[in-house]
Protein backbone atom coordinates (compact mmCIF):
# COMPACT_ATOMS: atom_id res chain seq x y z
CA UNK A 1 0.00 0.00 0.00
CA UNK A 2 3.05 2.58 0.52
CA UNK A 3 4.54 1.85 -2.53
CA UNK A 4 1.76 2.74 -4.62
CA UNK A 5 -0.27 5.47 -1.72
CA UNK A 6 2.68 6.77 0.20
CA UNK A 7 0.45 9.94 0.66
CA UNK A 8 -2.46 7.69 2.79
CA UNK A 9 0.14 6.71 5.16
CA UNK A 10 0.11 9.66 8.10
CA UNK A 11 2.97 7.77 9.59
CA UNK A 12 5.26 8.10 6.38
CA UNK A 13 4.18 11.98 6.09
CA UNK A 14 5.26 12.63 9.51
CA UNK A 15 8.41 10.86 8.51
CA UNK A 16 9.03 12.54 5.49
CA UNK A 17 8.50 15.48 7.06
CA UNK A 18 10.86 14.69 10.14
CA UNK A 19 13.64 12.61 8.77
CA UNK A 20 13.08 12.92 5.07
CA UNK A 21 14.53 16.59 4.58
CA UNK A 22 17.91 15.45 6.39
CA UNK A 23 17.91 12.52 3.97
CA UNK A 24 17.12 14.19 0.99
CA UNK A 25 19.72 17.04 1.31
CA UNK A 26 22.46 13.81 2.24
CA UNK A 27 21.25 12.86 -1.24
CA UNK A 28 21.43 16.27 -3.22
CA UNK A 29 24.98 16.79 -2.08
CA UNK A 30 26.01 13.90 -3.93
CA UNK A 31 24.53 15.51 -7.46
CA UNK A 32 24.00 12.59 -8.89
CA UNK A 33 20.92 12.33 -11.12
CA UNK A 34 20.04 8.56 -10.93
CA UNK A 35 20.38 8.50 -7.21
CA UNK A 36 18.04 11.41 -7.51
CA UNK A 37 15.54 9.91 -9.23
CA UNK A 38 15.66 7.04 -6.63
CA UNK A 39 14.37 9.57 -3.88
CA UNK A 40 11.02 8.31 -3.56
CA UNK A 41 11.43 4.98 -2.97
CA UNK A 42 14.63 5.40 -0.88
CA UNK A 43 12.33 7.16 1.87
CA UNK A 44 10.04 4.41 1.51
CA UNK A 45 12.72 1.88 2.50
CA UNK A 46 14.17 4.16 4.82
CA UNK A 47 11.04 4.19 6.65
CA UNK A 48 10.23 0.64 6.47
CA UNK A 49 13.64 -0.51 7.75
CA UNK A 50 12.82 1.68 10.79
CA UNK A 51 9.60 -0.40 11.50
CA UNK A 52 11.61 -3.91 10.24
CA UNK A 53 12.84 -6.56 8.33
CA UNK A 54 9.21 -7.67 7.30
CA UNK A 55 8.08 -4.36 6.28
CA UNK A 56 11.17 -4.58 3.83
CA UNK A 57 10.50 -7.82 2.67
CA UNK A 58 6.87 -7.40 1.95
CA UNK A 59 7.83 -3.30 0.22
CA UNK A 60 10.57 -5.36 -2.33
CA UNK A 61 7.91 -8.64 -2.90
CA UNK A 62 5.12 -5.86 -3.93
CA UNK A 63 7.74 -3.88 -5.89
CA UNK A 64 9.29 -6.97 -8.02
CA UNK A 65 5.29 -8.22 -8.42
CA UNK A 66 4.31 -5.45 -9.75
CA UNK A 67 7.29 -5.04 -12.10
CA UNK A 68 6.88 -8.41 -13.89
CA UNK A 69 3.49 -7.19 -14.45
CA UNK A 70 4.54 -3.90 -15.89
CA UNK A 71 7.90 -5.64 -17.83
CA UNK A 72 5.99 -8.96 -19.79
CA UNK A 73 9.25 -9.02 -21.88
CA UNK A 74 11.42 -9.64 -19.12
CA UNK A 75 11.77 -12.73 -16.71
CA UNK A 76 11.58 -12.65 -12.94
CA UNK A 77 15.47 -13.37 -12.83
CA UNK A 78 15.79 -10.42 -15.05
CA UNK A 79 13.60 -8.23 -12.39
CA UNK A 80 15.33 -9.44 -9.28
CA UNK A 81 18.85 -9.06 -10.89
CA UNK A 82 17.17 -4.97 -12.23
CA UNK A 83 15.99 -4.52 -8.98
CA UNK A 84 19.30 -5.21 -7.15
CA UNK A 85 20.80 -3.28 -9.50
CA UNK A 86 18.77 -0.37 -8.17
CA UNK A 87 18.66 -0.77 -4.37
CA UNK A 88 21.97 -3.03 -4.16
CA UNK A 89 21.95 -6.35 -2.06
CA UNK A 90 20.16 -7.09 1.28
CA UNK A 91 18.92 -9.45 3.15
CA UNK A 92 15.29 -8.91 2.27
CA UNK A 93 15.87 -8.85 -1.16
CA UNK A 94 17.93 -12.11 -1.18
CA UNK A 95 14.41 -13.84 0.63
CA UNK A 96 12.16 -12.01 -1.79
CA UNK A 97 15.14 -13.58 -4.65
CA UNK A 98 15.01 -16.98 -3.28
CA UNK A 99 10.61 -16.91 -2.97
CA UNK A 100 9.96 -15.36 -6.58
CA UNK A 101 12.76 -18.30 -8.42
CA UNK A 102 10.76 -21.08 -6.06
CA UNK A 103 7.59 -19.99 -7.26
CA UNK A 104 8.38 -18.23 -10.88
CA UNK A 105 5.95 -20.70 -12.89
CA UNK A 106 2.93 -19.75 -10.88
CA UNK A 107 4.14 -15.93 -10.22
CA UNK A 108 4.15 -15.28 -14.18
CA UNK A 109 0.54 -17.13 -14.17
CA UNK A 110 -0.91 -14.22 -12.16
CA UNK A 111 0.87 -11.67 -13.40
CA UNK A 112 0.57 -11.93 -16.58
Amino acid sequence: HLSDFPDQSQEFIAFCEQDGVELLLQLLKVRDFKLIMKIPKYLQLEFLRRKGSEYVKAWYLHYVLDYIKMAPALTPEDVINRTEAKFGTSEELETVRDFVQANAEEILQDCR
